[in-house]
């Protein structure tokens, strides 16, 4: 006779039920329809040639657009540099998790060395998502033409992306 035990499968399909109740309810924690915490304001960091890069500030505009300011400061001994964009963010469907819009873009780059001196505007249009992950954090992915102030000739697909925490 062997000695093997067998597993009951009562308890293990009540503990399997029981993991699947919990993670469907971290799953409706997750959304950005929530009445009771609409999530509309944001800080984080952006990252892109026509809506800046470094800090970044997300703001609703109207329930269907965002605002979205971005930039940086770095300065070392013979090399300054500083942006600053700014985004609107048209929501074409948000449900659940996910956040699709389209995207248009401002960004004024400067870059002073000590022989030269870059000074231009980049402009962009596009698509984004946004992802929640967690009940605050948002990580967004773009993809947007963007035609470069220092180069009059080109107009280029480039991603963006960001991280942000809403409050």
């Amino acid at each position: 006779m062997s000695s093997h035990r067998l597993i009951h499968p009562r308890p293990f399909l009540i503990v399997l039920l029981l993991l699947a109740a919990a993670s469907s309810a971290t799953a409706q924690v997750r959304d950005w329809n929530r009445v009771d915490d609409p999530l509309y304001e944001a800080i984080g960091m952006h990252t892109g040639l026509s809506g800046g890069f470094g800090l970044s500030y997300k703001f609703p505009i109207k329930w269907w657009l965002y605002g979205q300011a971005a930039g940086g400061i770095w300065n070392n001994r013979d090399d300054n540099r500083h942006n600053v964009g700014f985004s609107l963010h048209y929501i074409l469907r948000q449900s659940g998790r996910d956040k699709l819009y389209l995207s248009a873009g401002l960004a004024h780059f400067y870059h002073r060395e000590k022989d030269r001196t870059r000074d231009h505007i980049n402009t962009g249009f596009g698509v984004g998502l946004e992802r929640l992950f967690g009940e605050r954090t948002a990580v967004q992915v773009e993809a947007v033409f963007t035609s470069r102030g220092d180069d009059e000739n080109s107009l280029m697909i480039f991603p963006q992306a960001g991280i942000h925490y809403y409050f």
